[in-house]
């Protein structure tokens, strides 16, 4: 479960209150799981049933279908931190080029 004091962010910084995947769960919003479900079609040609469309965050037990394998989140894991802003070799190569393509740029209501 997700602590409900703070809002989720992602180990590489995701804002997960404008995440439509994340809000469609936390509203049980029908529209905005087909919304999350077309665009992961569309940019990344996945089709995944609707029921793979639930999070409740990267540190609950209910992730994401396609973050259950983060690798940012396996990574902040073995350095034992929560979120990679924490990591000395922060941002490192990999997180760096993560952030510039999709961090809080895909999959999100506007602001």
């Amino acid at each position: 479960m997700t602590d409900t004091k703070t809002a989720p962010v992602g180990c590489c910084g995701h804002d997960c209150t404008r995440c439509k995947t994340y809000l469609a769960t936390l509203h049980e919003d029908a529209d905005l799981r087909q919304q999350s479900m077309q665009f992961y079609h569309d940019t990344f040609s996945v089709d995944l049933p609707s029921e793979e469309f639930v999070c409740h965050g990267c540190r609950s037990e209910s992730v994401f279908a396609l973050c259950r394998d983060c690798p940012f989140t396996a990574c902040a894991d073995r350095h034992r931190i929560m979120h990679c802003v924490e990591c000395a070799e922060y941002p490192c190569a990999m997180l760096a080029d993560y952030q510039e393509k999709y961090l809080n740029r895909c999959n999100q209501i506007s602001p």
